[in-house]
């Protein structure tokens, strides 16, 4: 389907939820047969730019189904979860393996060992998620759904569904950027996790909403992705140092060996929130939000 920034709303949403269900069911193919931790993360992606969609789009159609197609979807995304997690687990414990060499190179292996038995029941508990999911009905669900939006007479709390499209955009990815810039100057006090982890999943939104009407934007457009992805990245990896520094605590190591571990990545958050500041001087959300209007 081509679609122009006067599409009519009614007929673009049609287009693009089908786009983005065409990649969701495309990965949980492929990880349903593969459990390849790439494959895995993939799925997971695409099922919450798939969510996002649906939000995006919610208005056009009638809520008891969209909100069915949410909740089928965002279990899709959580039964990934666990085996994800496990994955990340792996990959810090190889990464800071080789970063502290050898004197503590035998307690991280067996570290490692511990999570590579757990993966392997996370992914037997996986295949039998997903012989629970029912794709095929999940999909017929999904088509029959997106090709009837609502057209003449909607209901009254319904969006107009002849607004052209980039009118639309215009005003959803407002709102997405909103919600980023009122949780800016929390995150930014160096302590604070909850307030930069808050501020990650908006910015994860506002990103997959972007992503969604990218049909729309103009030349531009991937730079001005790239500094959100960025952003995505610094406070995910800001995130993901402060779930593992509580992990480790956890995990029966020496004295010696988890006080080198809680130096290493204490080291490794601040260098990662120095890189989240400086980016917010380079390049500020109010500037991106900019850029983005300016692009559709």
């Amino acid at each position: 389907m081509v679609l122009f920034k006067k599409t009519p709303l009614w007929i673009a949403s049609k287009g693009l939820l089908a786009e983005r269900g065409s990649d969701f069911f495309r990965c949980l193919e492929t990880a349903a047969s593969t459990f390849d931790p790439e494959d895995i993360h993939d799925l997971r992606v695409a099922s919450r730019r798939l969510r996002e969609g649906l939000s995006l789009f919610r208005r056009s159609y009638p809520e008891v189904r969209i909100v069915w197609l949410r909740k089928a979807v965002r279990k899709i995304t959580n039964i990934l979860g666990n085996l994800r997690n496990i994955d990340e687990c792996l990959v810090f414990l190889r990464e800071e393996t080789k970063e502290l060499g050898a004197e503590h190179a035998v307690e991280l292996a067996a570290c490692v060992d511990h999570y590579q038995g757990q993966r392997s029941g996370a992914r037997k508990q996986l295949k039998r998620d997903f012989r629970k999911t029912k794709p095929n009905t999940l999909r017929k669900y999904f088509v029959r759904t997106i090709h009837t939006p609502f057209l003449f007479n909607p209901p009254p709390d319904a969006v107009d569904p002849f607004m052209p499209i980039d009118d639309y955009a215009r005003v959803c990815i407002d709102q997405r950027l909103s919600a980023v810039l009122l949780l800016v100057p929390q995150a930014c006090v160096p302590e604070d996790a909850a307030s930069q982890h808050q501020l990650r999943i908006a910015v994860k939104h506002y990103r997959y909403r972007m992503e969604v009407l990218s049909p729309f934007l103009d030349d531009g457009y991937r730079t001005v992705h790239a500094h959100v992805k960025e952003y995505q990245e610094l406070l995910g990896r800001i995130h993901d140092l402060d779930v593992f520094l509580a992990l480790l605590r956890g995990m029966g190591l020496s004295k010696n060996t988890e006080t080198a571990l809680v130096d290493l990545l204490l080291i490794k958050r601040e260098k990662a929130f120095t890189a989240f500041r400086a980016k917010l001087d380079t390049v500020p959300f109010e500037e991106i939000g900019a850029r983005i209007r300016s692009l559709l």
